[in-house]
């Protein structure tokens, strides 16, 4: 599943409009609105799905798939992850995917900190989360003045000056 990305959930069903309501995973709308067709895991199974329609109602998107419509239809899709091959994935400049960043080594000024665990999802904006040498866990804002540089290829991030404050090097 590693050549897939999860870029959004079916959280309910709009079934008199044959509708699947999504909560995206990223603020940048286009992942979702220039696809044809999706995929779905299905139990290790990845079927790609034909999109008929995108909708947009008060900052809410829907889908209505090709072929589905009736409530029972819709019903196999809730709580599954939309899926797009990564390849399709369009990133600006500083912006990376979680999935990219879980497993980078973490160093400040050559010194090995820790390793990236978890990527979490706080109302301010996401966390970085690694695991020290000794086990203990660092949480760093991702903010990029807290990074001097990150290569998501190679799973290497290196803090910045700024982050400092963040942590005591015990």
């Amino acid at each position: 599943m590693n050549e897939f990305v999860a870029i959004a959930v079916v959280t309910s069903i709009a079934a008199k409009d044959g509708l699947l309501k999504l909560k995206l995973f990223s603020e940048n709308k286009q992942q979702i609105l220039c696809q044809d067709f999706i995929y779905i895991d299905f139990f290790g199974n990845i079927r790609k799905i034909i999109i008929d329609e995108i909708v947009s109602r008060g900052g809410s998107y829907f889908l209505k798939l090709k072929d589905f419509s009736e409530e029972r239809e819709l019903q196999i899709f809730l709580d599954k992850e939309i899926l797009i091959p990564k390849n399709k994935i369009v990133l600006d400049k500083d912006t990376y995917l979680i999935s990219d960043l879980i497993g980078s080594e973490v160093y400040y000024k050559k010194k090995y900190i820790g390793k990236v665990e978890d990527v979490l999802d706080v109302p301010m904006n996401y966390v970085i989360e690694i695991r020290r040498k000794n086990n203990n866990m660092l949480m760093i804002p991702f903010v990029l003045k807290f990074f001097e540089s990150i290569d998501s290829e190679n799973k290497i991030i290196y803090l910045s000056k700024e982050s400092k404050f963040l942590y005591d090097e015990n």
